[in-house]
């Protein structure tokens, strides 16, 4: 998980990220409703198309195998575990609401096509860096919305 946070930190462009939400696992070519809330039928799809959209707006970074993909004007951040990763291929998504008195709440989505098992690991790993990053606000007395 070390290589995974430093990873993020050095992609991120996001700022506080905070809590974690759905995850559809999915197979090879999953239903168009479980990959609604990614927005793609599949990850070689979303990593084709958001690629692609690179220095429009969008910025696309590669450090230790990961794949991490910023949309600063959408508030979203798309993660994608290297090849050999256990959960590949997938993809996790955070997107980031502000509300009212400052709050700040991550909605974090994943497409996973790899072993189910493998896919919850994947999401526990954001929980926690979410949790993290949860707990470094509340510290700084900024408002963060309950779970």
């Amino acid at each position: 998980m070390t290589s995974l946070c430093s990873s993020l930190r050095r992609g991120a462009a996001l700022g506080p990220l905070l809590l974690a939400g759905h995850v559809a696992v999915a197979q090879p070519a999953p239903a168009a409703s479980a990959a609604a809330p990614i927005g793609y039928p599949t990850v070689a799809a979303a990593l084709q198309d958001l690629t692609a959209q690179d220095g429009n707006g969008t910025v696309v970074v590669h450090t230790d195998g990961w794949t991490i993909i910023n949309q600063p004007a959408a508030a979203a951040q798309w993660s994608f575990p290297p090849a050999d990763h256990e959960a590949a291929p997938a993809l996790v998504r955070r997107v980031i609401h502000r509300g009212p008195n400052r709050a700040v709440d991550v909605q974090t989505s994943t497409l996973c096509e790899g072993d189910a098992a493998a896919c919850e690991r994947l999401k526990a790993q954001f929980e926690t860096m979410n949790d993290r990053i949860t707990q470094s606000i509340k510290s700084r007395g900024a408002p963060v919305p309950p779970r």
